[in-house]
C-alpha cells in the first residue's frame, strides 16, 4: 500500500500560485525573454515597435507628433462628420464644440454680448489636453477647425497677426 499525503493549502498559498501562473501566462512577460530587452529579441523592438518614441509617436500632417497632441490626436484625425455630431462631454467634442464656440465669439462676437478672454480659450483647450500645450498645437487645432468649421473659417484669418499670432496669444494665456 502507498503511503497518502496530506496537502494543506491557505488561500494566500493559492491566491500566489494563480497570480503567478496568471503572469507567466500574460502576453507581455510570455514577449520578454533573458536578452534585457522587450521583446527579447535583441533588437529594441517590443510587440513590432521601436525602443524609440520618436519612432513610435510619427507626426501628424501639420508636423506634431502624435505622442506630443495626446488626447488631441484623436481631435486632429477626426472627420468633419465626427467633429459636427460630437458631443460636448466627449474628448473630441470638448474642442470642436466648446473650445470652438469659444473661439467663435472670441474672434466675433455676437452683438451685446462679451467676448470669451483669452484665459477661456486656453482654459477650454487645456481642459481638452492631456500633454502640454504648445504654440505649434494649438495652431494645429486653430488649422483643423477652420477647415472643417465654416464660421470659423471666415473668422480665423480676421486675427490681427494671423494664426501664429492667435496661437501665441492663447499659449501666452495658459
Amino acid at each position: 500500500m502507498l503511503p497518502t499525503f496530506t496537502i494543506r493549502f491557505s488561500s494566500r498559498s493559492v491566491a500566489a500560485v494563480l497570480l503567478g501562473a496568471a503572469l507567466a501566462a500574460s502576453p507581455a512577460l510570455a514577449k520578454s525573454g533573458g536578452s534585457g530587452n522587450a521583446g527579447g529579441n535583441g533588437n529594441g523592438h517590443a510587440y513590432g515597435k521601436s525602443a524609440d518614441a520618436t519612432q513610435d509617436a510619427g507626426t501628424t500632417s501639420n508636423g506634431n507628433s502624435a505622442s506630443a497632441l495626446g488626447a488631441l490626436n484623436g481631435f486632429i484625425h477626426a472627420s468633419p462628420k465626427a467633429l459636427a455630431n460630437a458631443s460636448p462631454k466627449s474628448e473630441i467634442g470638448k474642442v470642436a464644440v466648446v473650445y470652438a464656440g469659444l473661439l467663435q465669439n472670441y474672434l466675433a462676437p455676437a452683438t451685446g454680448t462679451t467676448p470669451p478672454t483669452l484665459a477661456q480659450l486656453a482654459s477650454a483647450l487645456s481642459a481638452a489636453a492631456n500633454k502640454p500645450l504648445t504654440p505649434a498645437i494649438i495652431e494645429a487645432v486653430n488649422a483643423k477647425l477652420e477647415a472643417t468649421n465654416p464660421a470659423l473659417a471666415q473668422s480665423l484669418p480676421t486675427y490681427s497677426g494671423g494664426p501664429t499670432a492667435l496661437a501665441t496669444a492663447i499659449y501666452g494665456a495658459i
